[in-house]
């Protein structure tokens, strides 16, 4: 995809917030900001944004001696979200749809990202959601079903804290929708931003409804090259991929349909106004991709 400029003020951004939740050494702040600016300067024009956005996560990592800046607000993210799963499930089985109501769940989870606004509190947390969850979601939901419906083995690449437990309540009506349907999920290889590995998936107890991987490195979204054997070797026995967030949505369509001819079905917020104009889908708007071979991508 293009490099917009606001990415690269984005970014700079994000290096100062995630070094803020690192350390209190001010002066240790002035050290990342200026090494990622640096680096901005120098690969910030030219890569995308989520390979930009792994070098600036080393840094913070390499100069405050913390390997999980997030791991306070991961933690306490996923600790809200699991005290409100009954809740949840509630009203996903009192609605009109439940599975539709699941799937509108795990999209309204994606708005909880760290790597976008660093100030998340649980009330904002849970007013962004229902916000999310009353609106209309961009995309064919019914196709999305059906793609799932045909589907032997998913792959579901998950992203944030927090938004685990949604994908956790969509994954379980899905097994419940469809009896034969076996989903294999995938976590970061290791800390980064908030994004999720396998200490929060045994944390909300993903790990006990279906097979977690990691994919074996600590890339911002998925980066085939950069992934373990174990994880191709998964992806390769899978049929369509549930790719879930910006980020992993950002380095995915970087792959041909010959590269990647599995079905993909991405589910992300449309958070910020560089991919509101590069997918057309309006800000803040929760949303539906799907690429298929046959047909590249189409909403």
């Amino acid at each position: 995809m293009p490099i917009s400029l606001d990415c690269v003020l984005c970014l700079a951004r994000q290096s100062l917030e995630a070094s803020r939740f690192a350390t209190l050494d001010e002066s240790l702040h002035a050290v990342v900001l200026r090494k990622s600016l640096n680096l901005l300067q120098e690969r910030g024009f030219t890569e995308i944004p989520p390979i930009v956005a792994q070098e600036i996560q080393r840094i913070i990592r390499h100069e405050t001696h913390n390997n999980d800046p997030y791991a306070t607000p991961k933690f306490r993210s996923n600790e809200l979200m699991m005290n409100l799963l009954n809740t949840f499930h509630t009203r996903i089985h009192n609605s009109i749809n439940p599975l539709h109501t699941a799937i509108k769940l795990a999209i309204a989870g994606n708005s909880i990202d760290f790597a976008v606004r660093g100030d998340w509190t649980d009330e904002l947390i849970l007013n962004t959601i229902e916000s999310a969850m009353n609106n209309e979601i961009e995309g064919d939901i019914d196709k999305f079903v059906n793609y799932i419906s045909k589907a032997q083995h998913i792959l579901y690449l998950l992203d944030n804290s927090g938004e685990i437990v949604c994908d956790r309540i969509l994954i379980e009506n899905l097994l419940q929708s469809f009896p034969n349907l076996k989903i294999t999920a995938a976590v970061r290889g290791m800390p980064v931003l908030n994004d999720v590995t396998i200490k929060d998936a045994t944390q909300t107890g993903l790990n006990k409804i279906i097979d977690i991987i990691d994919n074996g490195n600590d890339a911002v979204g998925t980066i085939l090259e950069q992934c373990s054997k174990q994880f191709i070797n998964v992806l390769k026995t899978t049929d369509l991929i549930i790719s879930k967030g910006l980020a992993n949505y950002e380095t995915l369509i970087e792959y041909t349909p010959k590269q990647l001819p599995q079905t993909i079905c991405y589910l992300f917020k449309s958070k910020c106004p560089f991919i509101a104009k590069y997918t057309g889908i309006k800000l803040g708007k929760p949303a539906i991709i799907i690429r298929n071979s046959e047909c590249g991508i189409r909403n």
